[in-house]
C-alpha cells in the first residue's frame, strides 16, 4: 500500500492529488472489503513512517499479519516498540501456506518455497512488469493492480485455478 508515501502517487501513477487523499482513499477501500473478523496477510511495504503506519493501523479493519519488505522500517519499529495494536503483527518476509499450497512475499521470485509442490507465488510488488501469470504459477495481488482493495486468497485462487 505505501501508505503516507508521497513518491508512490508518481511511481504507481496513483490517481490522487496528495499523500493525504491517498492515504484516506486506500483505507477506505480495505475497509470496504475487510470485516473486523478477517485476517489480512499485508505483502510488504505497509507504510512510509511510524505515525502514518500507527494511524492507519487503528483504522484498518482486520487482523493484519505484515510481511515486511524493503520500505517497511516503521512497521518493524512498532513492532520493537511493542506499539502494534492487537490483532497486527509482523512475520517472516517469505510465508507459506501449505493448506492452500501459496507462498507469500513482496517480491516476485524464480524459486519459492514449495513451488516444486505447485504451490503459487502469491506476491504484492506494485509494478506493473510482475502482473499474474498462471503459467509461472505468479498471483500478484498487489492493490494497485486490484482497483486499490485488498482480494480475498480463496476466491482469486480459485480464478486460478479455473484456467
Amino acid at each position: 500500500m505505501q501508505l503516507g508515501r508521497p513518491q508512490a502517487i508518481k511511481t504507481y501513477k496513483r490517481p490522487f492529488e496528495n499523500v493525504d487523499e491517498m492515504t484516506d482513499a486506500l483505507i477506505k477501500e480495505w475497509n470496504n472489503v475487510v470485516s473486523p473478523a478477517d485476517l489480512v496477510y499485508h505483502l510488504g511495504n505497509f507504510a512510509w513512517d511510524p505515525k502514518t503506519a500507527q494511524e492507519a493501523l487503528e483504522r484498518l479493519n482486520g487482523q493484519i499479519w505484515i510481511l515486511p519488505a524493503e520500505y517497511d522500517d516503521a512497521s518493524l519499529m512498532l513492532a520493537r516498540k511493542g506499539l502494534l495494536r492487537k490483532g497486527v503483527k509482523l512475520t517472516n518476509r517469505i510465508m507459506p501456506l501449505e493448506k492452500v499450497k501459496v507462498n507469500l512475499s513482496y517480491w516476485p521470485m524464480e524459486a519459492w518455497p514449495g513451488k516444486q509442490k505447485g504451490y503459487y507465488s502469491v506476491i504484492g510488488h506494485p509494478q506493473k512488469q510482475f502482473k499474474s501469470d498462471p503459467k509461472k504459477k505468479r498471483i500478484n495481488v498487489s492493490t494497485d493492480l486490484w482497483g486499490f482493495k485488498p482480494q480475498d486468497l480463496e476466491k482469486t485462487l480459485q480464478i486460478f485455478y479455473d484456467i
